[in-house]
C-alpha cells in the first residue's frame, strides 16, 4: 500500500479543490471518489436502472466493470470502457447519486476499485467516506467543512443543480458509511479561508505528519 492522503466533507467544502492543488504540489496522483460514483450512477440511468430496480441493479452491479485511466496526474473512470466525464454532472445523476450511495451492494463494489488505487501509487483521494471507511488506516486524513450559505454559493458558481441541505441530510443520515469526521482526521473550516490558506495549511499537516512519497519501482 502507497501513502493515501484522505481529505473527506461536504459538497462543496473545497475538498476537491484542494486536493487537486496539493497533488499538482506534491507530483501525486488526484482521486475523486465522487467522479466514481457518478460515472456508476450514469452508467445504470443509462442502462434504464433506478435505485429500487433491485434485480436489475445487481446484475448491473456483478457484470460492472470499472477501469481507470491516467490524465495527467488525475484518475478519471471508465465504466466498460466508456468515460462519462461529460455526464457527471447532468441533472439525473445529481439526483440520483445518493440514492444509489445509499445502497450497500452498490458501496461495496466501488469500494473495492477505490481501495485498488492505493496498492498502485501514491495519491490524494477526496469524498466523504474516505478516512473512515475506504482507507482507514491512513495517518493523513483531513476534513473540511465551511457554512452552509458558503457551500450553496459555491455550488451554484459551479452551475450545479442540487441542494446542499437535501444532500446534507442524505450523506450524513445513511446507514453505510455516513458522512462524519474520521477520527484523527485534522479538520478545517474552509468559510473564510482562501484556497492558498486552506493548501498552506494542509502541506504544514502532512510536513508535521512526515509524509513522504513512495513511487512503484518493480
Amino acid at each position: 500500500m502507497f501513502p493515501v492522503i484522505a481529505i473527506d466533507g461536504p459538497a462543496a467544502s473545497g475538498k476537491s479543490t484542494v486536493a487537486q492543488k496539493i497533488a499538482a504540489h506534491l507530483g501525486i496522483t488526484f482521486v475523486s471518489s465522487g467522479e466514481l460514483y457518478r460515472a456508476v450512477t450514469w452508467a445504470a440511468l443509462k442502462a434504464d436502472i433506478l435505485p429500487e430496480n433491485g434485480e436489475k441493479l445487481d446484475a448491473f452491479l456483478r457484470s460492472a466493470q470499472i477501469s481507470t485511466q491516467k490524465l495527467g496526474d488525475k484518475v478519471i473512470f471508465l465504466i466498460h470502457g466508456e468515460g462519462a466525464t461529460q455526464h457527471l454532472y447532468d441533472l439525473e445523476v445529481n439526483k440520483n447519486v445518493s440514492l444509489f450511495s445509499q445502497l450497500p451492494k452498490f458501496r461495496a463494489v466501488l469500494l473495492e476499485a477505490l481501495r485498488d488505487l492505493g496498492n498502485r501509487f501514491s495519491l490524494i483521494m477526496e469524498g466523504r467516506d474516505i478516512g473512515s471507511v475506504v482507507f482507514p488506516a491512513t495517518p493523513y486524513k483531513f476534513y473540511l467543512d465551511a457554512s452552509e450559505k458558503e457551500r450553496e454559493r459555491r455550488r451554484a458558481a459551479q452551475g450545479i443543480a442540487d441542494t446542499i441541505t437535501d444532500r446534507d441530510q442524505l450523506d450524513s443520515t445513511r446507514k453505510v458509511a455516513p458522512l462524519k469526521i474520521p477520527p484523527g482526521a485534522c479538520t478545517l473550516n474552509t468559510t473564510e479561508m482562501s484556497l492558498d490558506e486552506v493548501v498552506r495549511k494542509v502541506l504544514e499537516e502532512l510536513k508535521n505528519k512526515h509524509f513522504v512519497i513512495q513511487h512503484f519501482t518493480a
